[in-house]
């Protein structure tokens, strides 16, 4: 990893396994494993994993809570293992089993001696994963300090809503971490994505398994940029790309046309940001419609 004055540059590590529904949690567990190891031999200094991966095709493990127990305890032994083999950053996605009796659907952070810092509970919920799952709601966004950079998570659902990455930029996040299970959506889910990092100036990753949704251009695993500019894609299973990227490179401006006149965009928009004028935002009391209103076969 390499640092100048003002940037520090990141090998990320982006990785699309192949999914197939019928494969053990086993093997799934070996097929991230390997894209993992490919990354670190490539020098990453983070790599992270997407969503609800390793249990796809066994929903039920939810509900079996002494297994999932186990499992959860034995996938983060290894894990950290491999951080910790390859002194590098390490992102498992898994679900969180809390002490009030709550089932959390979770992206946690390994750092470089296989040391848990740091956790994201997703904060939007689906229906599915509210109704039928009954999983619990995280309740705030985190950026992590890692030795590059900040960085933060947002899971799958959290990224329909863009106060999510707007919560992580205003934290002063320069990454953000982006597993997700899959989306339906063309083209709207990339341009959300860039979207996205475009308003906060970020970097932001993405890890998913959906094999259909990548085939007819939905949601993928790469990256985008600051600018907004598709920087990473993959687009066949069993996947990897190490992507170094310079954390802390302002995206540059001139809004107002003013000869010579360069503008830091982030630092910018923080300074003339009118929080007085947000406050529906952070309303509680809006209309809010039944599920029979919202969902129809």
């Amino acid at each position: 990893m390499e640092k100048t004055a003002n940037t520090r540059k990141a090998k990320i590590g982006v990785i699309q396994p192949n999914h197939i529904i019928s494969e053990k949690t086993e093997q799934k567990y070996g097929r991230l494993m390997s894209l993992a190891e490919k990354c670190y031999q490539e020098d990453a200094d983070l790599v992270f994993f997407p969503e609800a991966y390793q249990y796809t095709g066994d929903d039920d493990i939810i509900r079996r809570r002494e297994e999932l127990l186990a499992k959860t305890k034995a996938w983060k032994d290894r894990c950290s293992a491999l951080a910790k083999k390859h002194h590098a950053y390490l992102v498992p996605w898994d679900y969180e089993l809390n002490e009030d009796g709550k089932i959390y659907n979770t992206s946690y952070i390994l750092d470089r001696n296989g040391n848990e810092i740091g956790r994201h509970r997703k904060c939007q919920l689906t229906y599915r994963e509210q109704l039928t799952d009954g999983l619990g709601r995280g309740t705030e966004f985190k950026v992590f300090n890692l030795a590059f950079g900040k960085v933060g998570i947002m899971i799958c659902f959290d990224n329909y809503f863009p106060e999510s990455a707007r919560a992580l930029g205003l934290l002063g996040a320069e990454l953000v971490l982006y597993p997700l299970y899959g989306d339906t959506l063309v083209p709207q889910w990339e341009l959300k994505l860039r979207a996205r990092a475009i308003d906060n100036s970020m970097y932001i990753a993405s890890a998913q398994i959906d094999m259909k949704a990548m085939e007819k251009g939905a949601s993928y695993s790469g990256m985008v940029d600051p600018e907004g500019n598709i920087v990473c894609r993959l687009d066949q299973g069993d996947r990897y790309s190490v992507m170094e990227i310079e954390m802390g490179k302002p995206v540059v401006t001139n809004t107002g046309a003013v000869p010579h006149c360069k503008e830091n965009l982030k630092r910018y928009l923080e300074k003339q940001r009118n929080p007085e004028a947000y406050g529906v935002l952070t309303q509680h009391d809006l209309p809010t419609w039944s599920w029979d209103e919202i969902i129809s076969f």
